[in-house]
């Protein structure tokens, strides 16, 4: 008999991603190694707004996986404005931590993540203002248990 024992805890939400390019690492096991880390991107979010979705999707073609992750980045800056510019053409693979813990890689080499952003300032000065951002694709496979690759 096999068994899903109830967890000791379990802590929603995720407490950080990076964006990485998506041919400027390697994976052995749950070993994560880079090529470089020049352009990886630890992007900031704030607390309770990133989450992370993976709907497997049954298609004539087989079983694939619509991964998508969004986060809010408070403020409209130039420096966030320079990052989204670089970071939305690009393709990414994105590494995560969450609520207890665990990190997660999001996308392959061959099924990359697309960034996508939408800038909102809002209508009042209590309204939240910054960037709704996205990084989504399909893939053929779940989001991969590694280890801290930092």
């Amino acid at each position: 008999m096999k068994t899903i024992n109830k967890p000791e805890n379990n802590m929603g939400g995720l407490i950080k991603i990076w964006a990485i390019p998506y041919n400027t690492f390697s994976i052995s096991g749950k070993t994560v190694t880079f090529s470089s880390t020049e352009n990886i991107y630890q992007i900031y979010c704030s607390p309770e707004s990133m989450d992370f979705n993976e709907p497997l999707q049954r298609e004539v073609s087989g079983i694939h996986y619509n991964t998508v992750i969004n986060g809010f980045t408070p403020k409209d800056s130039e420096e966030l404005q320079v990052a989204i510019e670089y970071l939305e053409p690009r393709k990414w693979v994105v590494i995560y931590i969450d609520g207890n813990g665990s990190y997660k890689l999001a996308g392959t080499v061959t099924e990359p993540l697309r960034l996508t952003s939408n800038l909102n300032s809002g209508k009042n000065t209590s309204d939240r203002a910054g960037c709704e951002i996205t990084f989504a694709g399909t893939t053929l496979a779940r989001a991969k248990f590694i280890d801290n690759p930092f």
